[in-house]
């Protein structure tokens, strides 16, 4: 034996066992080694380290060859499928469940250490590989998108419409970075602003060092940022690129002159490819069918734009045109394209680009313009359930990588001793206060934002708390005032009643036919609710609010008709959305029209109409349309049989149950009646008799709006009295009185919680 030899072998054997046990896995694929970390605490952590998990990126990625991952849109498809190029390559293979977040994600960035940043409902970072994900708190309906109306105490805060998101790494920390940029506000006065949010760290969004340059920076939210050599790149709207340093964390830009011409309908990306920053653009279905790859050329100026290559897609041969159809989609209706990988062949050592498009199927071109190939079509059987063609990225790059998401803002806020503490203190205080307060530090405010101190706060900071009535001013266009200021103003800007929902979650819901919205009155946000331009304005409804357990969303249910009051028909229609969002969705109408000059409510998981009874069959009793939220299936309920001809009507819940509050105008009272869960049954619950009060108080002009828990007085309303009626004693003492009595000039109560919650507010 050699000496060389004999050297290897001594040094072969002075290796140690489990040094050789992590060369072997750092080897094997990233779902084998996450299985392999629960043999024994001493695997997961030697598995788990950032040497080894840095060893296996390295090792598992060497072939060169691209990969592929993508998951349905919406179907029933719930798996992760992965596809490479290549030798070996073959079907897509399914490689992990979706996660519970998926909803048509869209991959936004190339992989990032095998990280990705997708945007789905709200921006989460991915691992493909473990299945991780990290939804990016504050980032479904972003604090600052949502337009906060002005106040006789506080001016309207800066709102923005557009947000760009960038996921980066900055090597001297070794810390992954968020990155958001806001622009576009509405006054058209407020300089942009940025964010960013630190995987794994203790702490919320926070302001970046430096904030980007206006006025130029006007982002899009469909243009994300994308990370070369230390920084990030965001496509502005006037075609200029700024850049964001992960170090420092300063803005600038990366040429004082507009990237390669654009014309003005070009759909245009901003992508990475072999290392260099490349600008695509074209419009798919434009007549020359041209789409262009421009790539920056060199590492300090003069830099300059070279055409990479420039694909006629309306030039491909018929046999080409043909396969292209049979991969799933049409050159004149294609709705997103965007280069993916860059790579050199192995047949003829060409360079050539591979593309993804918006319905799930690959192809590669030749960088100078040459043969295109489909390489990969989403056309199994088994997996095409849902691939339509979409306007977003649809598919995205695969890297095998242990590479963690870090932990919820959630579980670090809490993990501290102090911030628990100060969790059981604020959860008492008001909203309005803890929001302040959230502005102590980052600790705080991230604790603040979690969904379990909003839970928790609503829970308790409205425990035994007598009714908060705020009033709404400025309609149509809300507005909310404190009671008290109110009455200080001499009642400003009143006008017609407009019916409101009692608070869910802290959430209301009102309006009428002058417009409708949706708000949380303590912390002053409020949306403009909006339906399709040619909505037909005969019909009557009211939209409904409740709540779903299962999905953790706030529901929004029109229930609306066109009468012929002649005949007694009518025809019904019904739509619903979630609040979060904004699309509108045709669900099977209630069995009978719903009344609609008033507000519905929610009670035991449905919202609960009085159903009108001058429309269809003649009923004995009063009448309840229930919309179940988690079946989305409605149902008609028997409602309370009064005794007397029955007057003003109106639906609400006190305590906890549904109850319906019936007028006897012939002798002034009114009987609420509540529904007993146990058997259904209804039992009249309180008696008011306002006959010592009229004609301030008439039971066919006042409306009960909820109870005191410490005293169990009734508030009721009139629209121009607000008063307390005490069922013991029968009095009734009046808190505000407007002076007057003319039907064209009356208030609006609206009851709220003390609340975090807050809605989009873009109207």
């Amino acid at each position: 034996m050699s000496n060389m030899a004999k050297e290897n072998q001594d040094s072969l054997l002075m290796l140690p066992e489990d040094t050789i046990v992590m060369e072997i896995l750092s080897y094997l694929p990233a779902k084998s080694v996450g299985r392999l970390r629960s043999v024994s605490r001493a695997w997961h952590a030697a598995l788990s380290s950032t040497t080894f998990v840095e060893l296996h990126r390295r090792r598992a990625n060497r072939s060169g060859q691209p990969r592929l991952f993508f998951c349905p849109g919406g179907g029933d498809d719930e798996d992760v499928h992965v596809w490479q190029h290549g030798a070996g390559g073959g079907p897509a293979k399914k490689l992990a469940p979706k996660p519970d977040e998926f909803w048509d994600p869209a991959p936004l960035t190339k992989p990032l250490h095998g990280l990705l940043l997708v945007r789905s409902k709200s921006y989460l970072v991915y691992n493909p590989c473990t299945g991780s994900t990290l939804v990016l708190p504050d980032s479904a309906a972003p604090m600052k998108r949502s337009r906060r109306r002005e106040t006789a105490t506080q001016p309207m805060p800066t709102s923005f419409f557009r947000v760009c998101y960038g996921l980066g790494y900055c090597s001297v920390t070794s810390e992954y970075k968020v990155v958001r940029v806001f622009s576009d506000s509405y006054n058209d006065v407020d300089p942009p602003c940025s964010e960013v949010y630190v995987l794994g760290k203790p702490a919320y969004w926070r302001p970046t060092a430096q904030q980007p340059p206006p006025p130029m920076c006007i982002v899009r939210d469909d243009k994300p940022g994308v990370f070369l050599k230390g920084y990030l790149h965001f496509l502005c709207e006037d075609g200029r690129i700024i850049t964001f340093h992960l170090g420092n964390e300063t803005f600038g830009v990366l040429l004082p002159r507009p990237p390669p011409p654009v014309r003005q309908d070009d759909v245009t990306e901003m992508v990475e490819l072999h290392g260099t920053l490349c600008v695509c653009h074209g419009f798919i279905g434009d007549h020359d069918g041209l789409y262009r790859v421009w790539m920056l050329q060199g590492d300090q100026e003069p830099r300059r734009w070279k055409l990479l290559c420039s694909i006629d897609l309306m030039a491909w041969t018929e046999p080409e045109r043909i396969r292209m159809e049979t991969g799933g989609f049409s050159l004149d209706n294609l709705c997103w394209i965007a280069p993916l990988y860059m790579f050199d062949s192995d047949n003829d050592g060409h360079q050539k680009i591979m593309f993804g498009t918006g319905n799930r199927t690959a192809f590669t071109v030749d960088a100078n313009g040459g043969t295109m190939e489909i390489l990969f079509k989403a056309d199994d059987d088994a997996i095409t359930n849902s691939f339509a063609n979409c306007d977003h990225p649809s598919l995205g790059l695969f890297e095998e990588s242990l590479v963690p998401v870090g932990r919820t803002v959630e579980e670090i806020a809490f993990s501290s001793p102090a911030n628990q503490a100060w969790f059981h203190i604020l959860k008492w205080m008001p909203a309005r206060s803890v929001a302040n307060l959230s502005l102590v530090c980052r600790e705080w405010r991230a604790m603040i934002m979690t969904d379990r101190f909003i839970r928790s706060h609503i829970l308790h900071a409205n425990l035994n708390k007598s009714p908060r009535i705020r009033m709404i001013i400025n309609p149509p266009v809300v507005g909310y005032i404190d009671l008290q200021f109110f009455s200080d103003l001499g009642a400003p800007a009143c006008g017609l009643s407009l019916p409101c929902s009692q608070p869910c979650h802290g959430l209301n819901v009102g309006g009428s036919r002058i417009g409708s919205f949706v708000c949380n009155p303590i912390m002053g946000y409020s949306e403009d609710i909006w339906f399709e331009e040619d909505e037909d304005m005969s019909f009557s409804g009211r939209i409904g609010l409740g709540y779903n357990s299962k999905t953790s969303k706030h529901v929004l249910v029109l229930a609306q008709y066109k009468s012929y009051l002649a005949t007694l028909e009518y025809h019904l229609e019904c739509k619903l959305r979630y609040v979060e969002e904004n699309e509108w969705r045709p669900i099977d109408p209630p069995p009978r029209p719903v009344l609609a000059s008033t507000a519905p409510t929610f009670a035991n998981g449905k919202i609960c109409w009085l159903v009108e009874p001058n429309l269809g069959q003649v009923s004995p009793t009063c009448e309840v349309v229930a919309f179940n939220v988690e079946s989305e299936e409605f149902e008609v309920l028997q409602g309370p049989q009064c005794n007397h001809p029955v007057g003003r009507m109106s639906i609400l819940c006190l305590k906890g149950a549904l109850c319906v509050a019936c007028s006897n105008k012939s002798i002034n009272v009114i009987d609420i009646w509540m529904m007993k869960e146990d058997n259904g049954t209804w039992l009249r619950e309180y008696h008011i008799d306002l006959t010592k009060f009229y004609p301030e108080y008439s039971s066919e002009e006042t409306t009960p709006l909820a109870i005191d828990p410490k005293d169990g007085r009734i508030l009721l309303s009139t629209g121009w009295s607000l008063g307390y009626y005490d069922p013991k004693t029968a009095a009734l003492e009046t808190i505000y009185n407007m002076g007057m009595q003319d039907d064209r000039w009356k208030f609006s109560p609206i009851i709220c919680d003390e609340s975090l919650i807050f809605t989009l507010g873009l109207a």
